[in-house]
């Protein structure tokens, strides 16, 4: 695994966040397998089965939010051959309603990426998982 493959897959960790922040759906889809077996579970449980699903899902929430900010902390990178790679790491996702309610949430995601030939590192597999932020909570 060489540093080049570390760094590339922490560009595209950062380049997914702000394409999300930014509620830019196109640019968003291109760092993703954007195929019918591609999975996606969000925090709650919601299993979008192939791009579409999520893609739709996705369009939903950016039409009716007003603002999101992700962010991303502490990822753990394994690369495997130099062409495939598991990433765990912790997530925070405020978002703001057009009535400026926020709701934030988090907890820890994992991913699988795969280099595909000529092109660069995507997503094939997302799972979310939320922890409990209840204040006071033990």
């Amino acid at each position: 695994m060489s540093s080049g493959t570390i760094k590339a897959i922490e560009d595209r960790l950062r380049e997914i966040r702000q394409a999300f922040n930014s509620q830019d759906l196109k640019t968003f889809r291109s760092y993703f397998w954007t195929n019918p077996k591609f999975l996606h579970i969000d925090h709650s449980g919601r299993l979008d089965q192939g791009w579409g699903a999520f893609e739709e899902a996705l369009d939903q929430e950016f039409r009716y939010l007003d603002n999101v900010k992700l962010s991303f902390k502490n990822p753990r990178i394994q690369v495997f051959e130099d062409r495939f790679s598991s990433v765990v790491l912790e997530w925070n996702l405020l978002q703001v309603d057009p009535t400026g309610h926020e709701v934030e949430t988090g907890g820890h995601l994992s991913m699988a990426l795969v280099l595909f030939p000529g092109k660069d590192w995507r997503v094939v597999t997302s799972h979310f998982t939320s922890l409990n932020q209840t204040p006071g909570a033990t």
